[in-house]
């Protein structure tokens, strides 16, 4: 191995583990964009609240009764309300995490620019931030679920299932707000992507309901096998198997380590174009 490639390695090894050292630091930022986000409207941080209920609402009275009205999936109307809702509300913690998260260094110029400052945990710190909000939805949810009596044991696997999707999340938020830094576009591309990646996972609709030539886009996307296993834990009451958690847990492994990497080689760039 040579010098340079050493001293790279080193860096990206030591910048990752500095993580952890910035943790109290990343708490800080986080509650901070809670705090900014909601502060001086009228209904302040009740929107954690209102803001899911209004979306599960519309989605609610779209696909489950305009689109069970014409013809759609063959369950009732409640049980595949429950099927929407176990696939829209990881769904919604996914996109608006990498959403916010994307222009977290293109609006933070004054701290980037500082060129002690670990920018790495400005997009954390957005995702943090998100999921906060979007996990009141899936309480919500688990509510509801334990009061019509469908939830067991399986409930216990749906902390780690979030925390595997949330190291996914925060991979790719290091890369698109990397990439956002060089291609302003992307900020501007990213909504519509969201958009068609989210009618090709299975969202309002189960993999079942798929024609079977259609399965390879499912087999090839990373979210298919997330929101499987959500609804095997909420809905099944029965534990992933065993491919589906070893899928999302390479696939974030992945996906948190190459985006650090892409973050890291970009640093100089994005004190540069900044």
């Amino acid at each position: 191995m040579t010098g340079t490639s050493y001293r790279m390695v080193g860096s990206f090894s030591e910048s990752l583990s500095g993580l952890l050292r910035h943790l109290e630091l990343i708490r800080m930022l986080t509650a901070d964009e809670l705090r900014r986000t909601h502060t001086g409207s009228v209904v302040g941080l009740y929107w954690i609240l209102v803001k899911p209920l209004l979306l599960v609402g519309l989605y609610s009275v779209l696909f489950g009764v305009v689109f069970q009205a014409r013809g759609g999936p063959s369950q009732t109307t409640a049980e595949y309300l429950l099927v929407l809702l176990t696939g829209l509300l990881p769904w919604l913690i996914f996109s608006e995490a990498v959403s916010a998260a994307a222009g977290s260094i293109t609006a933070n110029t004054s701290l980037v620019t500082k060129i002690v400052f670990p920018i790495e945990i400005l997009p954390v710190s957005k995702v943090l931030g998100t999921t906060v909000s979007g996990l009141v939805g899936l309480v919500l949810l688990v509510t509801l679920l334990a009061s019509l009596h469908q939830v067991g044991w399986t409930l216990a696997l749906l902390p780690l299932l979030l925390v595997v999707q949330l190291f996914f999340t925060i991979g790719l938020a290091w890369f698109l707000s990397a990439v956002n830094v060089a291609v302003r576009d992307t900020s501007q591309v990213l909504p519509l992507a969201l958009m068609v990646w989210m009618f090709l996972s299975p969202v309002v609709y189960t993999t079942e309901m798929v024609p079977k030539a259609f399965a390879i886009v499912f087999l090839c996307n990373p979210m298919s096998y997330f929101l499987e296993g959500y609804r095997m834990i909420l809905l099944a009451n029965q534990p992933p198997t065993l491919l589906i958690w070893m899928v999302v847990t390479i696939i974030a492994i992945m996906f948190f380590l190459s985006g650090f990497w892409v973050l890291c080689r970009m640093r100089a760039l994005i004190a540069d174009v900044i």
